[in-house]
């Protein structure tokens, strides 16, 4: 079968870039942490635990908690997954929608390299083995807000697996002890976004906005490592920081660009893990925290009152500060997955292998070339200004954080003997700030 067609993430123009083999798995919902907002069902890989994250200390209580994610970052690209629409965020409703977008007959999914690369290099980042054949596929559901009543994902064979996160968690009273801790990473793979609904309760009306529908997304599903809210928000928060260092997606999560699932459940000690319940789309590390920590206490109460944990999907309505009922889980839903037939696999290169004779060099997506492009990430950054400039660790974390986040940092060095232009020097010294030319492609 033949190889298929890659293009620039640039809107107007569709080159041919001959990305060869691949797969894909995907879904994804609105960006709302209220009981209100309709959240879309995700198959959840993270839902069958490996192993108990972490038995609590003896005498502290006679509960463990195991708590997987599954977290859906926006890709930094100009145009859609498959189409050439532009993506732009609060744009006109219904602006930015291609014949493909709206899955009118005979339109066929271009797609884009700019994500493939994006997918590479967040794969590299997290220490995962980059698969050099993935696969796409079909996953089928309906809502008012999907055109095509399927999603393209990778079930199958995703773009990247096995790679590990790791992040440091703040202990003790004055939270100035910091402990190293890795949670897994069972794979990362490319899908579409879905479109939005608008629910107009005063007019008993929903209106369907599509701008969102095909953008590229990165599902990154961490396994059941954590035991509380504050380990997983600070999972999240660190997979922020590289993804934004990496220029691989924004993730900003007041725009919807870094959304989460949350897996839970409870169990004693040395006993098999308890069923677990899925909290959908929590776009803030605050409300992730909470839900995952409410959830927690809420099984708990429930099983020592002799009830059950239903497995099922919750939203966390941050007015109330509780997570309340969704749907029932406990009757499998078929997808019907199936090989998307308008795609071929999708072929990776690396120095050790070539792609097929008469290829040219622009369409194809070589694994070496882009992790010589890696530019410095966060924990090493962190590193080096705690043992260069003598910073606390703890220190080192709130500037890095300002300075990813576009704010005024220069506030955070009150806490340490540096001054502004110290700190500057050191968090721009030895950093690479355009990690992939060919992922750059600007608008024309």
């Amino acid at each position: 079968m033949a190889a298929p067609m890659l293009r620039w993430g640039c809107l107007g123009r569709r080159r041919a870039l001959a990305l060869v083999d691949g797969r894909t798995r995907s879904r994804r919902g609105a960006p709302t942490g209220s009981a209100s907002d309709r959240i879309r069902e995700q198959s959840s890989v993270a839902q069958q635990p490996v192993h108990t994250a972490q038995e609590p200390r003896k005498g502290e209580h006679k509960w463990a908690a195991v708590v997987g994610l599954e977290i859906h970052a926006q890709i930094s690209s100009n145009s859609k997954l498959f189409s050439g629409s532009q993506v732009r965020f609060a744009a006109p409703p219904n602006s930015l929608v291609s014949f493909f977008d709206a899955s009118l007959p005979g339109t066929l999914p271009v797609l884009n390299r700019r994500c493939v690369e994006a997918a590479v290099m967040t794969g590299l980042a997290l220490n995962c083995h980059i698969n050099k054949k993935s696969l796409f596929d079909r996953k089928h559901y309906f809502y008012a807000d999907l055109p095509a009543g399927y999603q393209i994902t990778q079930q199958r064979l995703p773009i990247a697996v096995n790679g590990s996160l790791t992040y440091s968690v703040c202990l003790g009273k004055p939270r100035n002890q910091m402990v190293t801790r890795t949670a897994r990473v069972k794979q990362i793979q490319l899908e579409q976004d879905s479109g939005k609904s608008l629910h107009d309760d005063l007019r008993s009306q929903t209106l369907v906005d599509l701008n969102r529908a095909g953008v590229g997304l990165l599902e990154v599903v961490l396994e059941p490592d954590m035991s509380c809210g504050d380990e997983a928000a600070t999972a999240v928060r660190e997979l922020q920081l590289i993804l934004q260092a990496l220029g691989t997606s924004q993730a900003n999560m007041a725009e919807g660009q870094l959304r989460v699932d949350a897996n839970i459940s409870v169990h004693h000690p040395g006993e098999p893990l308890g069923i677990r319940t899925e909290v959908k789309n929590l776009n803030s590390f605050r409300f992730l925290a909470k839900a995952i920590d409410y959830e927690i206490e809420r099984q708990i109460n429930e099983l020592e009152s002799g009830g059950e944990i239903l497995n099922e999907t919750r939203s966390f309505d941050y007015k109330l500060g509780c997570t309340v009922p969704m749907r029932d889980k406990e009757g499998k839903q078929d997808y019907r997955f199936m090989p998307e037939p308008n795609l071929p696999p999708l072929r990776l290169y690396d120095d050790a292998s070539s792609p097929p004779a008469g290829t040219a060099s622009q369409q194809v997506v070589n694994i070496d070339r882009i992790r010589e492009t890696l530019p410095e990430l966060p924990g090493v950054t962190r590193e080096r200004l705690v043992r260069q400039y003598g910073m606390l660790p703890e220190h080192s974390f709130t500037l890095l954080w300002y300075t990813c986040c576009g704010c005024n940092w220069s506030h955070g060095c009150v806490l340490t003997d540096l001054t502004v232009s110290q700190v500057s020097g050191a968090l721009n010294a030895d950093t690479r700030q355009s990690p992939c030319p060919t992922m750059l492609t600007q608008d024309p």
